[in-house]
């Protein structure tokens, strides 16, 4: 076969092919055709049924026994169908979260993305948040829970935070907190709680701390124990301290750190017992302190770290007349000061030492050096080679023995009575009293007086019946050595010897 007889058969197939194409596909654009006509036919009897008023039987259906007009039927099918397709497409997305709450699950996409009332819940069905959301997080007011379903928080939300007024609340479903918050913290004011409910604090906060003024209350007895001003939840500023009974006031002035710090007042059974400034809940600087049974004035001048310290003046509380005016260190006299009687008459100046005299300084010097610092004796004696000066106002006795290279009297020990302490250790002091003050004693005896002693416990009315077996303590120290004297049983301390080497 040659080319050209090849070509012409091609053609004449594809012909045959392309006519048998074009006849199928006149027969399926005719079914096409008939198809298009019956629907039009249908809408136009549908249509027709809607707009003409039923005029035979055929107009109608027989549904159990009752006719139904046609156009009725079809006209309720056409607007349910409307209103079912309005309602799944545009009205129940609309109305989900603004109709009814919406449930969700906490970890779906739509959680991410909502606005609208919601009801959250996790993967194990637990309601987490109960409220108003908006573009994913709670915002609005609304109910928190934890993974167990306990209520946690209630109030209003701002992206997801509290913001606004609310309520917190522990895992036994106790409010512990209610009022204002701000990004998820106490702010402003609010009521605090302790985990039983009990109130324990009314006032101002600031980021989730009591700052600000506030009364702060006993949770046993529900009564105020404090009223005043806070600093990230401690005391701080001016504030009143008040006793158990909700009523009387312990202290009034300032506070740092939660102490007493700066001016204030001190008080006990309604008196006054301290007046004046305190560093670290402690009295320090210049103060005044009470009797606090009496009220009388005890102290004024200067403390530190709860005792007297520096320049001040001892009053007796109940003559009011002051009974020393010097220097103080660790609340005890020393240093250069003054002493009185209660009557406010002078008998001493010079220093002093662990708050009794210093008569240490005196050891070994004259006559004259002794009475210029303690004045004019009560009485004076000479007996067995020594002089004996004693001054009933220090219930004291100076004893002076001869210098053989001066040729004259030096002082050699002070015997001291027990009207006053000594080193804090008065008559009722007990053997570790002593033993704190002192140390270990160097040696315990029964001590064989000398004569001119009878002369001494004469004066000073110290009752020891026989001089020659006194029970005694000796200390020995740099340079002087301490004794102390006691009663056969060794439960009263009689006098205080003070003696140079």
């Amino acid at each position: 076969m040659d080319l050209s007889s090849l070509a012409n058969s091609i053609v004449g197939t594809i012909k045959g092919q392309f006519a048998s194409f074009m006849t199928k596909f006149a027969k399926i654009q005719a079914i096409g055709m008939q198809f298009t006509q019956f629907i039009r036919q249908k809408i136009q009897t549908i249509f027709s049924l809607l707009t003409q008023n039923p005029r035979s039987k055929k107009d109608y259906f027989k549904i159990m026994g009752t006719y139904f007009s046609k156009k009725f039927i079809f006209m309720t099918v056409f607007i349910v169908g409307i209103l079912g397709y309005v309602v799944v497409v545009y009205a129940y997305p609309w109305a989900d979260g603004k109709i009814w709450t919406s449930k969700i699950n906490l970890t779906s996409e739509k959680y991410t993305t909502f606005s609208g009332k919601a009801r959250v819940i996790d993967n194990m069905g637990v309601t987490v948040y109960n409220g108003k959301m908006e573009n994913g997080t709670p915002n609005g007011y609304g109910k928190q829970y934890d993974s167990d379903g306990n209520l946690i928080y209630e109030g209003d939300f701002s992206k997801g935070k509290y913001e606004g007024p609310g309520k917190l609340y522990n895992t036994d479903g106790v409010m512990i907190y209610s009022g204002a918050f701000a990004n998820n913290k106490y702010e402003g004011e609010g009521q605090q709680y302790n985990d039983n409910g009990k109130i324990v604090y009314v006032g101002n906060f600031s980021v989730g701390q009591r700052s600000g003024k506030g009364i702060e209350y006993d949770p046993k007895t529900g009564l105020r124990k404090y009223y005043g001003e806070f600093l990230n939840d401690v005391r701080e500023g001016t504030g009143v301290e008040y006793d158990l009974d909700g009523t009387s006031i312990l202290y009034e002035g300032k506070f740092a750190g939660g102490l007493y710090s700066g001016e204030g007042r001190l008080y006990k059974n309604g008196n006054v017992i301290y007046s004046g400034k305190f560093a670290e809940g402690l009295y320090s600087g210049a103060g005044s302190l009470y009797d606090e049974n009496t009220g009388a004035l005890m102290y004024a001048g200067e403390f530190k770290s709860g005792l007297y310290d520096g320049e001040g003046k001892l009053y007796d509380t109940l003559t009011s007349e002051v009974v020393y005016s010097g220097n103080f260190t660790s609340g005890k006299r020393q240093g250069e000061g003054t002493a009185y009687d209660k009557l406010g008459s002078e008998y001493f100046t010079g220093k002093f030492r662990s708050d009794s005299i210093d008569y240490i300084m005196y050891l070994g010097k004259k006559v004259e050096d002794v009475t210029e610092g303690f004045g004019e004796e009560s009485y004076r004696t000479e007996i067995d080679n020594k002089l004996i000066l004693t001054y009933l106002t220090l219930d004291a006795s100076v004893v002076f023995k001869i210098d053989e290279a001066e040729g004259e009297y030096v002082c050699e020990k002070f015997i001291l009575g027990t009207r006053e302490d000594f080193m804090g250790l008065g008559a009722n002091s007990t053997s570790v009293e002593r033993r704190s003050v002192m140390g270990d004693p160097f040696s315990s005896i029964n001590y064989n007086c000398p004569n001119y002693y009878n002369t001494v416990f004469e004066n000073l009315a110290i009752n020891i019946n026989d001089i020659t077996k006194v029970p005694s303590d000796k200390y020995i120290l740099d340079g002087y050595f301490i004794r102390f004297y006691f009663n056969e049983g060794r439960t009263e301390l009689k006098c205080i010897e003070i003696c140079s080497m």
